[in-house]
């Protein structure tokens, strides 16, 4: 048994909290500004095209209190102080779990960790309350979506500490990697399925004036944004960290 979980147990402690917080700082920071760059290439057009249509409907010319450029300069800058932040809070809670995680490397351990993360700030809202453009939702529902959306994030939450309880329980048991990984995909679906039931959808419907194709458009670069700073922190993060670990032994 010692020589089975010997590797593993050196490759873990081998690094240093400062170290491993510093590597996966580095990650997300290489995160964000891809996620930027995604912004600016991807995400921008869409949304440039969403407010042409909401300018059509307008009546009058209105006075643009915040001019188009800085408004892009600011999504930047805080597509960038989020990535950094989500890393800060990645990279802790991966420097306390690296222990008790599944993999015999670093880059197995955090990209499972990135997924899960993935899955509750990126995948389930894009499911349950998916993004939409300018031009679609009014002022006085902003309440109801942050509501909705922080309750989706909390959901999210649940499910992956009661789906983690279950792997435990069933390895504790000595039940095989595949059933277990079995029973874990039919417990998230499951619950998933119960939570899109519970909680209402968006209180915003699509106007007919946007497309359905500039809708899913904008949807999917807001998502492949979340991708890239969430796979930046698993793949090149965990890399960054089994360089480290080799190097260190």
């Amino acid at each position: 048994m010692s020589t089975l979980l010997g590797p593993r147990a050196r490759t873990a402690a081998s690094l240093g909290f400062g170290q491993v917080v510093g590597r996966l700082l580095l990650a997300g920071l290489l995160g964000s500004l891809l996620a930027a760059a995604w912004l600016l290439l991807v995400t921008e057009p869409a949304i440039r095209a969403a407010l042409v249509v909401e300018a059509a409907r307008r009546t009058e010319g209105a006075p643009e209190l915040i001019s188009r450029t800085t408004q892009v300069l600011g999504g930047v800058l805080g597509t960038g102080i989020t990535g950094v932040v989500i890393a800060f809070v990645f990279a802790t809670v991966y420097a306390q779990l690296r222990h008790r995680l599944p993999g015999r490397t670093d880059l197995a351990r955090a990209t499972l960790l990135a997924a899960i993360g993935f899955g509750i700030f990126g995948l389930l809202p894009a499911v349950l309350l998916p993004a939409n453009p300018p031009g679609v939702g009014e002022q006085a529902t902003v309440g109801t979506r942050t509501a909705i959306y922080g309750a989706v994030l909390l959901c999210g939450v649940v499910i992956t500490v009661v789906t983690g309880a279950l792997v435990t329980v069933l390895r504790d048991r000595g039940v095989g990697t595949a059933p277990t990984a079995v029973a874990a995909a039919v417990l998230v679906v499951a619950l998933v399925a119960l939570v899109a039931l519970l909680l209402p959808g968006s209180p915003d419907a699509v106007p007919a004036d946007v497309p359905a194709s500039l809708v899913w458009r904008f949807r999917l670069a807001s998502l492949g944004q979340v991708l890239i700073l969430w796979g930046c922190l698993g793949l090149v993060g965990g890399r960054l960290l089994d360089r480290a670990a080799h190097r260190g032994s």
